[in-house]
This record gives C-alpha cells, structure tokens and sequence, in this order.
C-alpha cells in the first residue's frame, strides 16, 4: 500500500509539479503559503475555539443540572425505602379527617362527613377561612397520604370566608372504581 502511495505520488509530481514553469511553481507555493494557514484558522481552529467557548458558557449549567440529578435520584433511592403508607378504608378515613378537624378547631364548621367507598369520604365545611382550609387539607395529605379528589368552593361574603364540598380519598381506587 504505501509503495503504491508512493508512486502515485511521485507520478503527480511529474505530471503537475514539474512540468510548471519556475514562475508558475513559486505562484503556487505562495499561493499555497496564504491559502494554508488561513484555510486553517476557517476550517480548524476558529470552529473549534467557538465550540470551546460555549462549551466553557454551558459547563457551570451543567453542573449545576448534574447536581441537582444526582440529589434527585439520592431522593427516589430514599424514597423507594421508605414504607408505602397505609390505605386506609372509608370509616379509618373519616376518622383521620374528624381528628384532623378537632386539631384545626374546625368542627363547628363541618355541615357534612359522609363515606364513600370504598376509600374516600365527601366533607362538606359550611364557612371557614380559605387559608385554614389549606392548612387543614395540607397536614391531611402529609400525615394522613390523603389526595382531594374533586372540590367545590363557593366564596362566602364576609372577606376570606369560604363554603367548601371536597371529596377526599386515600389509597390506590377512585371513587367511582376506576384504577390509578
């Protein structure tokens, strides 16, 4: 192979090198001597300085993505070990939500707690304070894995009072039998 190189490379010395005249032969070599470098820094090197640049723009982005990867997939391995919370059925339901209530002094403004099966119960609060509800229904779904499944709320007149319809479940079945 690098015989066979070797001479069509000689055969295209003497083909088109050496039958140029002198003047011709340093033409192109200065030719040659410009276009060289300059094809160069165009093709090689500004390419690959532009590529570097962005890339050193990007890295402290990235970075930051694969740090915040590795802290979530720290997050679902801590998870994966944690104990899958109890489901509870509509009456162990109804007490979670009744206790939650008592804690949030909230009973006097339960109108309706009635159990759906086979794990959701419907509340109905007649008037009570949007942000309590918030509180209450966040410490339901931390302590308690509770999910509201539909609410309905009706602003009251008095300023941040509202009426609120929530059906409210736990567990891995809708309401109306479907699968999650």
């Amino acid at each position: 192979m690098n015989a066979s190189l070797k001479v069509h490379s000689q055969a295209f010395i003497k083909k088109h090198w050496l039958s140029r005249t002198p003047s011709e032969r340093q033409i192109l070599t200065l030719a040659a001597s410009i276009l060289l470098p300059l094809l160069t820094y165009l093709l090689l090197w500004q390419p690959a300085h532009t590529a570097v640049e962005k890339l050193h723009l990007n890295l402290p982005v990235m970075r930051a993505q694969a740090l915040q990867l590795h802290a979530q997939a720290a997050e679902v391995a801590r998870l994966r070990h944690l104990p899958k919370p109890a489901v509870l059925d509509a009456h162990s339901l109804k007490s979670a939500v009744e206790a939650t209530l008592a804690r949030h002094q909230m009973r006097d403004a339960l109108s309706a707690l009635d159990t759906q099966e086979p794990n959701a119960v419907q509340i109905t609060l007649a008037a009570i304070s949007f942000e309590q509800w918030l509180y209450f229904l966040h410490e339901l779904q931390q302590e308690q894995h509770v999910r509201a499944e539909s609410i309905s709320i009706a602003a009251l007149p008095q300023t941040g009072m509202v009426k609120i319809t929530a059906t409210l479940s736990n567990g891995g079945m809708l309401v109306n039998g479907g699968s999650r």
